[in-house]
């Protein structure tokens, strides 16, 4: 809790892949993942997603957002799976995110109307929307001009700040 790790090495050398074990989207072939001391082999898939889906943000390299959806509403789907109040201020609170990453203005275009550097933001607005335990960012400034970038990389850091959270980036 609290860490902020980067993991540096050559294309192909497995970092997508640790992340996608760190965050239980992948079991390991051999040895074990546990956490919050609870080992995650031990888990059902269902189990796995129940605990991602409160536990961990996503900033994948390929954003994988929803075409049909607005930005609003990619970043919003997360929130489907809150309970209470946040499920309650879901809209609110993906506005208030997408704000945050400059968006706010941009809150009902479709993907394909944006541009591979406001995509992105939507990605990384979408992974920070639940206040997440563990950020897992896979290159999240690629696309982003140098400035952008820094400021993303400044939100990642503010947010996991603000939640306790651990943040690991390729």
């Amino acid at each position: 809790q609290g860490d902020h790790i980067s993991i540096v090495g050559r294309s192909g050398s497995g970092k997508s892949t640790l992340l996608n074990i760190l965050g239980m989207l992948d079991l390991p072939s051999t040895g074990t993942i546990e956490f919050d001391g609870v080992p995650v082999g031990n888990m059902g898939g269902n189990q796995r997603a129940v605990l991602r889906g409160a536990a961990v943000g996503f900033i994948f390299q390929q954003f994988n957002l929803l075409a049909e959806r607005t930005a609003l509403e990619n970043v919003m789907t997360p929130l489907l799976y809150a309970k209470g109040r946040d499920f309650w201020r879901r809209e609110k609170l993906a506005s208030d995110m997408l704000g945050r990453v400059g968006l706010g203005s941009r809150l009902q275009e479709k993907p394909q109307r944006l541009s591979g550097g406001e995509q992105q933001r939507v990605a990384i607005a979408r992974a920070l929307v639940r206040s997440p335990r563990l950020i897992l960012a896979d290159e999240p400034t690629g696309a982003l001009d140098i400035a952008t970038g820094q400021s993303v990389m400044g939100l990642l850091a503010e947010v996991a700040e603000e939640s306790g959270a651990a943040l690991i980036t390729i």
